[in-house]
């Protein structure tokens, strides 16, 4: 049942990519794309303006004499960029699901919209506070276990052999579950979820979470264009996935 509900949540970007092009969602698209490269544009940035100094500076003061050189300088350049990549990647998600929630909510609502026919609820100034609290809660909530289990599955590798197969793959389910958390809040905000019942219907859906925030690093996988889409993608698989399961809980 849970490999079931992963791969169906992986495929429902099958369903996202038919969405966007039958009701000509593409434009929203293009505003998170051009944030998010902008992002990683920052990245890129930083560690060319940083990485040569610092590996200068590591080569010189912390690097023994007689090995210290050319070939250590290389060496540490792209640990350091290694580094940078590792970081880049852990921030993206939360970051991107925070920095860009105006602009995302505004296409889970037009995904609703278009596939249901249903209009988002109308806009209280008095529930203003209440979203950014809830919208603060949850995503340190979610931030804070994710780097707690994160740094779990790091620590395996210590472990020979088992370590470094173990290590990988629980990374790769810790990052897709917490992603797929964020990007299914958007929805789930939405329909008025308080913080509590958005963590429940999350656990006891953690295969199409887990499913939808997949398909989200695969697409990130894909250098430029997958940095472009995965946004935009992720939110509308996110929005299709969770409200496919709202129904089925709670048919009309």
């Amino acid at each position: 049942m849970l490999l079931k509900e992963l791969l169906a949540g992986i495929l429902i970007y099958k369903k996202a990519n038919h969405t966007i092009f039958k009701y000509k969602l593409w434009p929203l698209l293009i505003l998170p794309g051009v944030m998010s490269l902008c992002y990683i544009l920052m990245l890129v940035i930083v560690g060319t303006i940083y990485t040569s100094g610092f590996s200068g500076y590591i080569n010189e003061n912390w690097i023994p004499g007689f090995v210290s050189g050319d070939t250590t300088y290389v060496i540490v350049s792209i640990l350091l960029w290694l580094f940078l990549m590792v970081i880049g990647f852990l921030s993206y998600k939360p970051i991107v699901l925070i920095l860009f929630s105006p602009i995302l909510s505004y296409l889970s609502e037009t995904v609703e919209k278009a596939v249901y026919n249903e209009d988002p609820p109308r806009f209280k100034f008095k529930d203003l506070f209440k979203d950014i609290v809830r919208g603060a809660v949850i995503n340190t909530r979610n931030a804070g276990w994710m780097l707690f289990f994160t740094l779990i599955a790091w620590l395996l590798c210590v472990i020979p052999l088992v370590g470094a197969v173990v290590s990988p793959v629980l990374l790769l389910f810790i990052q897709s579950y917490y992603g797929g958390c964020g990007l299914i809040d958007y929805t789930l905000e939405r329909k008025r979820f308080s913080v509590s019942k958005s963590v429940d219907f999350a656990q006891k859906n953690r295969g199409r979470v887990t499913g939808v925030g997949m398909g989200f690093i695969l697409i990130l996988f894909i250098p430029i264009i997958g940095w472009f889409f995965a946004p935009g993608y992720g939110t509308a698989a996110a929005t299709l996935a969770t409200l496919e399961k709202i129904n089925e809980d709670c048919p009309e």
